[in-house]
């Protein structure tokens, strides 16, 4: 009775957000289920902003968690330990020290730019163009993740932070992290998934549509979005051949 009843508001939930549009409170935290090529299940959960849940066949990875330096503030207290937590960037709305260490348990890895190393001196540092073969056919690659522009440069420099594909079975989905659209986008190849930010610091509408043109996801995500009009994310995005999935992403 339980099972048919949570159908049920799934169902309803479903029916809502196609009626009411992006921003209503049943997005926000709603996970979202596929399988790989050999039926095994990858649940994705938006956090907020750049943090992510992800679920590959009961393992858990923890994308940027952060508690409170972001809103809305969190304790992450309710999340299981992390099997693996990926960190992008040293700026704040990326990584939260305190947020790690509630993850954290003695099995747990850590993976790290070399700066965020240096400050913490414990877990696994990933540079631009490395991978981590992690077992149960699923490897880590770091990718680029930088800004282009001149106005932004500095920000964002080339070769100190990190994107990240996560490759479960075959099943590809890209973190960007903080970053423009780059050339290196082109490398990227079979992405399942791509989580692509949309902000005044990293891509506006035009590049987003050129890196979903470049990187040719089955699925994207936009996020690190802040107040952006997802109206307008949609209608930037029509005619690529992605499905454009909006999250409480801000």
């Amino acid at each position: 009775m339980r099972k048919i009843k949570t159908l049920a508001l799934l169902l309803l939930g479903t029916v809502m957000m196609a009626a009411c549009g992006d921003n209503q409170p049943q997005e926000k935290k709603r996970p979202d289920v596929y399988y790989t090529q050999n039926g095994k299940k990858i649940t994705i959960t938006p956090i907020k902003h750049a943090s992510l849940q992800i679920n590959y066949d009961g393992r858990e990875f923890e994308i940027d968690p952060v508690c409170s330096h972001v809103g809305p503030v969190l304790s992450y207290l309710d999340k299981p330990k992390a099997d693996f937590i990926l960190v992008t960037n040293k700026q704040l709305d990326h990584f939260d020290d305190y947020a790690i260490h509630v993850l954290t348990d003695k099995y747990t890895e850590l993976i790290i730019p070399k700066d965020i190393w240096y400050q913490m001196r414990i877990g696994n540092v990933m540079e631009n163009n490395m991978y981590m073969n992690i077992g149960q056919k699923s490897v880590i690659y770091c990718v680029p993740a930088y800004n282009i522009s001149k106005k932004n440069a500095k920000r964002h420099p080339k070769g100190r932070w990190n994107g990240y594909v996560l490759d479960f079975d075959g099943f590809r989905i890209y973190i960007a992290g903080d970053t423009e659209y780059i050339p290196e986008m082109k490398d990227l190849k079979n992405i399942s998934i791509a989580f692509l930010p949309v902000s005044r610091f990293t891509m506006d509408l035009k590049q987003l549509r050129k890196a979903v043109e470049t990187i040719k996801p089955k699925v994207v995500y936009p996020y690190h979005f802040y107040n952006a009009d997802t109206a307008q994310i949609r209608h930037a995005l029509q005619g690529t051949g992605a499905e454009v999935r909006i999250r409480y992403l801000r």
